[in-house]
């Protein structure tokens, strides 16, 4: 589970955080949160903004994190395009939910190099008396020609070991002077394989596909279940391998190869009463994004993941991701995350959905990308303080800008202009 996220020099953003630390103070929705290892962390955050305010830019930050994880080499943050920083930092707190509890990893980037400037990871241990310990594991500072590891200087090491991979790629772990950090590789690469990035406007189907295909009764069964709460009309949603395509030319086996994939996905059968019909065609866009994600969602609550998505309400009825944002927040709960952005202001329910904890707004203007928390804009100091009000706060456009499009008035000066040239 993530308990922050910390980033700086980010494309537009500069010192910004995502705190999951659900906030002691708040005594409503209780279920949203779970304890762990010291701390309570939040299941799920909401990002609110308007168009191009840089929401997507969250989640794709999520993508690369999950590249610097794996060991990727060559990543970049930022694209130089609008004067962006050349140096991007990172800090995320975790916990794989195992022995070794909380994680610190932090690094400096250099984006023009595509380069690790500074790397450290650390132990952090939180106490009821609120105190904090951290014990670092490994620091490499190339800048300052540091390397420890857990105390140790291994500053003689420095110029041997690349800059282009994250530390624990770049050195050997199986055995040596750096074999006691091969458990904390196989820390970020677990972290790696838990986040999940989905695009609500672009979702693949082929994790839904494969499941269909096998054996894994319960995975299927919450897919069916899924799906047919989802859609009322449908009464089952199932693979068919007996049904075959017909083709009026013959077509070489080069070509039925590279149809495979495509044949397969109309193997995916709905029910309407006592017709069955190949989903890929006759079910509605909204239908094949809820048959899509529902095999995410079964990963994330059954394997502990963080599932990430764009646009959550993207083609579905509000009910619906209401449900998909409650059964993140449920008690029964305890291991995975959701972190969405969205539009749905109805999503913004603080008595009965979610808390002011995990409401965050991102707001662009000229001086950059503002990213902050609803629990920031107290009552005390003039913020809203019941549902209504938040909603009603947000459209004035205080918790950024909103956009306030007059079409009609442009639509009457292009009739008009027409008018004329007739």
């Amino acid at each position: 589970m993530l308990l922050s996220l910390e980033f700086n020099g980010y494309r537009f953003f500069n010192d910004s955080c995502l705190s999951f630390v659900a906030d002691g103070r708040t005594k409503k929705l209780l279920s949203n949160s779970v304890e762990l290892d010291g701390k309570n962390v939040l299941k799920s955050i909401g990002l609110y903004g308007s168009n191009n305010s840089g929401k997507t830019n969250i989640t794709v930050l999520f993508n690369l994190l999950k590249m610097v994880l794996e060991g990727r080499e060559r990543i970049s943050f930022n694209n130089f395009i609008f004067d962006d920083p050349k140096k991007t930092s990172i800090s995320i707190i975790f916990n794989n939910m195992n022995n070794n509890g909380w994680l610190k990893y932090e690094f400096v980037y250099d984006n023009e190099n595509m380069k690790y400037i500074s790397e450290k990871l650390s132990k952090i241990s939180y106490y009821e008396s609120g105190n904090v310990l951290s014990n670092i594991i490994f620091e490499k500072n190339n800048e300052n020609k540091l390397l420890k590891v857990f105390d140790e200087d291994k500053s003689k090491y420095l110029s041997i070991i690349p800059s282009r991979l994250p530390f624990l790629y770049s050195i050997e772990l199986n055995s040596g002077d750096f074999s006691p950090l091969k458990e904390y590789l196989d820390e970020l690469q677990t972290l790696a394989n838990s986040i999940e990035i989905i695009k609500m406007y672009d979702i693949p189907y082929e994790n839904t596909l494969e499941t269909m295909k096998n054996n894994n009764n319960n995975k299927i069964k919450f897919i069916k279940e899924f799906v047919r709460n989802a859609d009322i009309e449908i009464n089952d949603f199932e693979y068919d391998s007996s049904i075959t395509l017909k083709f009026q030319n013959d077509i070489d086996e080069e070509s039925l190869k590279r149809l495979e994939k495509n044949i397969d996905s109309y193997k995916l059968v709905t029910t309407y009463g006592n017709k069955k019909v190949p989903s890929i065609i006759f079910d509605s866009t909204g239908t094949k994004k809820i048959e899509a994600i529902a095999s995410y969602i079964f990963d994330a609550l059954t394997e502990g993941k963080i599932l990430v998505v764009d646009e959550l309400d993207n083609g579905l009825h509000y009910k619906l991701t209401r449900s998909i944002v409650s059964v993140f927040n449920n008690m029964l709960n305890t291991k995975s995350q959701l972190l969405f952005a969205t539009h749905d202001l109805l999503l913004i329910d603080c008595n009965t959905l979610m808390r002011k904890d995990q409401i965050y707004f991102v707001n662009r203007s000229k001086f950059g990308v503002n990213l902050y928390c609803l629990k920031e804009s107290k009552a005390s100091n003039g913020g809203p303080r019941e549902v209504s009000d938040i909603i009603k706060h947000y459209n004035r456009g205080e918790f950024g800008a909103v956009p306030n499009p007059s079409f009609i008035n442009l639509i009457i000066e292009v009739l008009d202009n027409d008018n004329e040239e007739n």
